[in-house]
């Protein structure tokens, strides 16, 4: 199989994908063909037309269609790998990397299903798993805060480059479990394990930390730390702190000042943002909902200026339409607390993400018969912006893949989903990736591929109804009606207000052709009109 190495990267041209460590590197379908016609020829300058002729076949198109697709590929391989020669087009100068491996095989779910796959390579850069911490203060009412404080460890450290950190849904089916660290090395495909403890009690917090090296099991770093509720922050970033200059010591101080975001100063506010948070997991009662959205506006009423209250507002708001129980004033104040968030001049990877997202959910949603405005050059946008600050954060990625769905850019989607997966191999919300890798799939014509992930996404979620959703709309593409009218049948036992108004109300693809046919498959099937 002809593929290409050079620095710590691997560009497999029958997958039509460029990775590094064993996981691929989301990639547009433009960029990738770039990268492709430029490493073919190395050993010269490629002339701006020649890469117009080549990667735009029998089109007329803009040099700065050229110009952007360029610098999306230079912020994923680095700037450095790409130079430009005034007046004659561009040359490919990395470096071969002509020791490296033969490439493994692909996880089953990179070439088509969305499997999880039997072996994690651990990534070329340090890779860190923090555990769900123990909470001693003797009142489980406080586990919300507990828990909330991890997050916020596994966002710090994501948001530094250097860092591969897994996800915390991931890292939290360990929960209340005797753990092994070195398996859970294995199973996680990470170096180091974070594990820890908090207890909160009299106004004041006690947090201890202990980073273990998962190949042999000894102690990297271990503190202990202890402050006033209000000093929750500087608690956490000396644990961050800590693992980062024991992890890796050339990080400089002013890189490491740079990644940190301040939430609010109001400890309230961000006590009620975390409340929040716990009642917003997928599939989750109508009610949790109402009672997060109460306690949004009575953080950012704390807080007028609390962007990540406003973002996770944004999020209340998306879950309320695509959920079926929406109405016009919900998309109405989704969309008021994202413009809201990004008008807060963040750099918030977090915060982009979420609020792009539901600027490209909401900015399209259906009021009555009149639909709003696309807001994908917003959310691009910031969703963009996110990945460049924190391209390790799970929130950014997923924000990432559902765009790239949004915007038909399928390949690029599928990246996205793919990384996902990595970023957090044992979530228990799995199914949302393998259904948006279905989608994906089903936006693109593989239809037999989209209704194998249908199948498992039900499988491994009974009750999700996207999963449902998109069995109905794959059955009914590869025409067996009989079938599709069967799983249309559970979906509206799961989903029983959906109809195929809502669908077109709600559904996420940029494509009027596509949302066409769908919505006539789901009429088909015996779903009300």
């Amino acid at each position: 199989m002809v593929h290409y190495r050079f620095e710590h990267f691997e560009l497999l041209p029958a997958h039509r994908q460029l990775r590094v460590g064993g996981q691929v590197v989301p990639l547009g379908g433009r960029a990738y063909d770039l990268l492709l016609v430029l490493i073919e020829h190395r050993d010269r300058v490629v002339s701006k037309d020649e890469l117009l002729s080549r990667v735009w076949p029998g089109q007329s198109v803009e040099e700065n269609n050229l110009t952007v697709q360029m610098a999306a590929l230079r912020k994923a391989i680095g700037a450095q790998s790409i130079v430009t020669v005034s007046g004659r087009g561009y040359r490919f100068t990395a470096a071969e990397n002509t020791s490296a491996p033969s490439p493994a095989p692909l996880p089953q779910q990179t070439s088509g299903s969305p499997a999880e796959p039997t072996q994690l390579v651990l990534p070329h850069i340090p890779s860190v798993a923090v555990l769900p911490f123990d909470n001693l203060s003797g009142d489980p009412a406080q586990d919300y805060f507990v828990d909330g404080m991890v997050e916020d460890i596994v966002t710090a450290l994501a948001r530094m480059k250097v860092f591969f950190v897994i996800a915390r849904n991931s890292t939290f089916v360990y929960k209340g479990r005797p753990v092994d660290i070195k398996a859970i090395g294995r199973e996680l495909g990470v170096r180091y394990v974070l594990e820890g403890s908090v207890r909160r009690a009299g106004g004041r917090v006690r947090v201890t930390g202990q980073l273990i090296d998962a190949g042999d099991g000894h102690h990297v770093w271990a503190d202990r730390f202890e402050g006033a509720q209000d000093e929750i922050f500087a608690l956490q970033d000396r644990i961050t702190d800590g693992i980062a200059m024991a992890l890796e010591p050339s990080i400089r101080r002013a890189e490491f000042e740079r990644t940190r975001v301040l939430p609010t100063s109001n400890m309230q506010a961000y006590d009620l943002g975390w409340r929040a948070l716990a009642k917003l997991r997928p599939n989750t009662l109508r009610a949790d909902n109402d009672e997060a959205l109460e306690l949004v506006a009575r953080a950012v009423q704390l807080d007028p200026h609390f962007a990540q209250g406003k973002a996770l507002g944004a999020l209340a708001c998306v879950a309320r339409v695509t959920e079926g129980y929406g109405d016009a004033s919900d998309v109405k104040l989704g969309l008021r607390y994202a413009e809201q968030a990004l008008g807060e001049n963040t750099d918030d990877p977090t915060v982009l993400s979420q609020a792009g997202v539901a600027l490209a959910s909401l900015g399209f949603r259906a009021l009555g018969v009149r639909v709003l405005g696309f807001r994908y050059d917003e959310a691009t946008r910031a969703i963009e912006r996110a990945l460049e600050l924190s391209p390790h954060l799970i929130a950014v990625q997923y924000s990432a893949a559902t765009l790239r769905l949004m915007l038909g850019e399928t390949d690029a989607s599928i990246a996205h989903w793919t990384r996902c997966v990595r970023i957090s191999p044992l979530d228990p919300l799995k199914s949302m990736f393998t259904v948006g890798l279905g989608a994906a799939h089903m936006l693109a014509g593989r239809y037999e591929q989209a209704l194998a992930a249908a199948q498992q996404a039900v499988q491994e979620s009974p009750n999700y109804a996207m999963g449902q959703r998109l069995l109905v709309a794959n059955l009914g593409f590869l025409g067996r009606m009989d079938e599709a009218r069967t799983a249309a049948r559970r979906m509206l036992e799961l989903i029983p207000a959906f109809t195929v108004f809502k669908y077109l109300s709600v559904a996420p693809y940029q494509s009027a052709e596509f949302r066409r046919k769908s919505a006539e498959i789901y009429r088909s099937a015996g779903v009300p009109r």
